[in-house]
């Protein structure tokens, strides 16, 4: 063992404090520093707030020239990305988008190459949010030319979705980092209908990740339009496919024949099976009732209860599970019986 001098574990335990004192003094400072600007930003805000919302809203031709210094300019950025999100409005927004491009640009094509993560990925918010159209070669030439984290790249597709831009398609069927099905469904959600109705054209074209959040933003946006679409693929040859079409049609609450839901009753998938029992309470008919009490005798829990949940949707269905309870020897079948009808329809499992 080496025998160091007790000196100079002393000199060394005196650099390190007055090292670790000397960061505490930097924090303390910078904290302050930023706390001051702070304070600075928001006066200048309550300077400028009357006359900015004045331009924006048509009632002022000009602005003040109120980008002097960097506490100006933040204030400006701040007061109009507290304005978008506030105003739906599309002349307004318009001339955000001409404000922010015609004086903005050149920051955040800087902002975009900073070797910082988080102010890259500030450019990129406000840019969405601002909707910068002269910016979008640069997205595109940092799409292809850097190396972009998760994040970077999702919110360049968001911005390049938003934006129309012809690209979006390539990059979004095709990326560099493995998206999410939760990052396809926010990426088809913010589309138009022209752009959503370019990617059904070429559904069978696209990954089956994208074609499954297709299917599921067709039932959360309730795009009734598409109910033809959904309805070509019920035979799909991919069972997921066709599982998420008729969770689809449950969410329009889109009625559609007992013939076309015969398949889907005799499925080897419970899946399948649970959604058909849904989809025929939508029916509304009496003679699925007969159906239901089949698939009440089902080996899932779940395809049971919803079987025995739709009864009670159709006309007359009360008494006819209350006769499926009577005449029932299997013990599934009464306990799902019984349970649903103390319930009232309410649903508890889904």
């Amino acid at each position: 063992m080496l025998d160091i001098p007790i000196k100079w574990i002393y000199i060394v335990m005196v650099l390190f404090g007055s090292l670790l004192f000397c960061f505490f003094i930097y924090l303390l400072i910078r904290k302050a520093w930023m706390n001051n600007f702070q304070k600075q930003v928001r006066l200048e805000k309550e300077k400028m707030k009357e006359e900015f919302f004045a331009y924006f809203f048509g009632q002022l031709e000009e602005l003040s020239n109120h980008s002097q210094n960097k506490v100006q300019r933040m204030a400006q950025e701040e007061l109009l990305l507290n304005l978008t999100s506030i105003v739906d409005d599309e002349g307004i927004s318009h001339n955000i988008q001409g404000f922010a491009e015609e004086n903005w640009m050149n920051k955040y094509r800087k902002d975009l190459k900073h070797s910082r993560w988080s102010v890259r990925m500030n450019a990129l918010y406000a840019i969405e949010n601002f909707k910068m159209r002269n910016l979008a070669d640069t997205l595109i030439d940092m799409y292809e030319n850097r190396k972009l984290t998760l994040a970077e790249e999702s919110q360049i597709l968001k911005i390049l979705v938003q934006l129309a831009h012809p690209q979006f398609v390539h990059y979004m069927t095709q990326p560099i980092h493995p998206i999410s099905e939760f990052m396809y469904r926010s990426l088809l959600g913010y589309m138009t209908e022209e752009q959503f109705q370019s990617f059904i054209d070429k559904f069978q074209e696209l990954p089956e990740i994208v074609q499954l959040a297709l299917i599921d933003i067709i039932g959360i946006k309730s795009k009734v339009s598409c109910v033809p679409f959904l309805k070509q693929h019920l035979q799909d040859d991919s069972t997921e496919i066709r599982i998420r079409v008729l969770k689809a049609l449950v969410e329009l609450s889109y009625p559609i024949s007992i013939e076309e839901l015969t398949a889907h009753i005799q499925s080897a998938m419970w899946q399948e099976r649970m959604m058909a029992a849904k989809l025929l309470g939508k029916s509304k008919k009496k003679e699925s009732l007969s159906y239901l009490e089949q698939l009440m005798h089902d080996s899932q829990f779940l395809v049971r209860s919803n079987a025995a949940q739709s009864m009670l949707m159709i006309d007359g269905g009360r008494d006819f599970l209350k006769t499926v309870l009577d005449s029932t020897t299997d013990r599934y079948v009464k306990d799902m019986a019984n349970d649903w009808l103390e319930r009232g329809g309410i649903t508890v499992v889904e």
